[in-house]
């Protein structure tokens, strides 16, 4: 009875946390796709997979995450996932990205460079 009751916890704990992920996709398509171009839109989708590859490449390096029992673990990666959202939402606003300026604004690139780095993060 107990593990069964784990096991539901265990799931409904991945299911938010998919949901949750994606549900952060979409917002930051929907808003880059307001606030820059829809060009923007589609990096995100592109980030996002691939955070989830290198989340793949991160298990195969670190082996021994996957002796952190699954709660625990599940536990973390929501926390981490949360501040991860908090941190990249706050830069963006921060960061002074113009696409119109690329193409004469060298400093602008490396907004561009940055925010992609950045991005990866909470889809790791």
């Amino acid at each position: 009875m107990k593990t069964e009751i784990r096991f539901i916890r265990v799931i409904l704990a991945t299911g938010l946390l998919s949901g949750a992920t994606l549900i952060f996709e979409s917002a930051l398509t929907r808003y880059l796709a307001v606030t820059q171009f829809y060009h923007f839109a589609f990096l995100i989708v592109s980030l996002a997979l691939l955070g989830f590859g290198a989340s793949g490449t991160l298990l195969t390096l670190f082996p021994r995450i996957k002796d952190i029992p699954l709660p625990r673990l599940l536990a973390r990666m929501g926390v981490l996932f949360g501040l991860s959202i908090w941190i990249t939402y706050g830069v963006l606003n921060w960061l002074p990205f113009d696409s119109y300026r690329i193409a004469w604004e060298r400093r602008q690139i490396l907004f561009l460079l940055f925010i992609i780095f950045l991005y990866r993060f909470p889809f790791l």
